[in-house]
This record gives C-alpha cells, structure tokens and sequence, in this order.
C-alpha cells in the first residue's frame, strides 16, 4: 500500500522524511491540543530541517492555515471581525513585501532567519510589539512580512492582542481569524510568485488529516504532562534544529 503512495511524492522528498511529517503533523497537533502551546513552531522546525528550503514556509502556511480554519469553524460566533478587518489590510501590505523578499533570498539566508528565529522562541518571550487597535494594521503589516520568511508568528500576534480581550473565547475566535486570514493570504502570494502547490498536494493532504486527528486526540494522550513537563524537551528539540540550520546556513 505505502509503495503505491511513492508515485505521487515529490521527487525532493524521501520516502522516510514524507511519513515522518505526516507524523509529526500528529504529533505537533496534539501537543498544542494537549497544552495550548508549542506545536506550530515545533512544526516548523522539523519541516525546515526535512523538506527544501523554498518549500518550508509555504507548506507550513497551508498547514497552519488548516489548523486555524479548524478552530475558527468552532468559534465563528465569538470572533471580532473589526479587528480582523483591520488586521487583514496591514496583512495585505506586510505579505507583498514579505513574499517578494523571501522569494529573493538566497537558501542560505532564508536557513539561518529561521534558525535564529526558532532559537529566539525556545528560549525567550515574545518580541514586544505594539497593541491596541489602532495598532492592528500596523501589527499586521510587521507580523506578515516576517511570517513569510520565518514562519510561525502566532506568538507574536497573540501577546499583542491578548490585553484586548477579557474573555478566552473571544480571544481564541479572533486569534484563529487573523493567522487563518494571514496565512490563506501567504499561500496566495506564494502561488502568485511560482510555488506549485499541486506538487506536494498528497502531502499537504495527509498531513491536514493527520493533524485534525491529533487535535482531536490529543488530551486523550497527553493529559498526563503539563506544560512545564513538556516545555523543556520541546526546547532540547527546537535548539537542535535551530543549531542544524544555523550551521547548514552558515557552512553548508
């Protein structure tokens, strides 16, 4: 059955690295079911390290947008479209930018901000951006444009608009509005500038499927560790991916 699958793989892809990400997919989803933190950029980091470089950032964005659009189908009814509305057109703006920059990067470069930028997130707080909301566009436009070169910037987003927010759902609702917005508009623009999707739509679909199934699993499996528990292993891994593409970046 699995043989019949290697067909429609991408050729720069092994057999190996393919099911480990569908895997991981699994693993990452449940882990952020289970403790509400860590899976995506932990997603992140492992994709960076298995597939080709120009790859990583827009199939990360597919795969995160389907996990937001998942959450954002839940909580609909609680979002804040007004802050989305304007979120979204600073978005516009950053992932223009950001899409023309990351596709003139060289590997090398686009290896090395990641690197940087996963080790900065296992081992200190978020960047402090502006909030309030006549700082959305603003954050928008920042947030995206370095989402389309380092990937996951749920954190930031998230600590700039927590304050806003006195109730959880509404603040859960509204944060999946923005990213699934934000990414649906990094696929876009990836597409625009020559990334074919339909190369690694197998992939992409499987790794969904899989990562629907650990969020819906994940408490089932993992209710038995806390955040603290888990917080120190995710940081052993993330830093050890981190290290691998600051080396291959910088010495490759």
């Amino acid at each position: 059955m699995l043989a019949q699958f290697t067909q429609w793989m991408p050729d720069s892809l092994s057999t190996l690295a393919f099911w480990s990400l569908v895997f991981v997919s699994y693993l990452t989803s449940a882990i952020t079911a289970a403790l509400g933190i860590g899976g995506g950029v932990t997603l992140l980091a492992i994709m960076a390290n298995l597939l080709p470089t120009s790859a990583v950032i827009p199939l990360h964005g597919v795969i995160q947008f389907g996990s937001n659009v998942g959450r954002l189908s839940i909580l609909f009814r609680f979002v804040d479209w007004r802050l989305v509305l304007w979120f979204s057109i600073g978005s516009l703006i950053g992932s223009v930018v950001g899409a023309g920059a990351s596709t003139q990067m060289p590997a090398a470069g686009l290896q090395i901000a990641m690197g940087a930028f996963i080790l900065y997130t296992a081992w200190f707080p978020p960047i402090k951006l502006p909030s309030g909301k006549k700082f959305l566009s603003l954050l928008g436009v920042v947030t995206s444009f370095i989402s389309m070169i380092v990937g996951g910037i749920a954190p930031l987003v998230f600590a700039a608009i927590k304050p806003m927010f006195a109730e959880r759902t509404a603040l859960v609702g509204t944060m999946a509005a923005l990213i699934s917005g934000q990414q649906l508009l990094k696929v876009l623009f990836f597409g625009f500038f020559g990334f074919v999707f339909t190369d690694w739509y197998l992939m992409i679909a499987l790794m969904l499927i899989t990562g629907y199934l650990g969020t819906l699993t994940g408490r089932l499996f993992l209710e038995r560790f806390t955040a603290e528990q888990v917080q120190p292993v995710l940081k052993v891994v993330l830093t050890v991916m981190a290290a691998r593409l600051l080396y291959l970046g910088l010495f490759g």
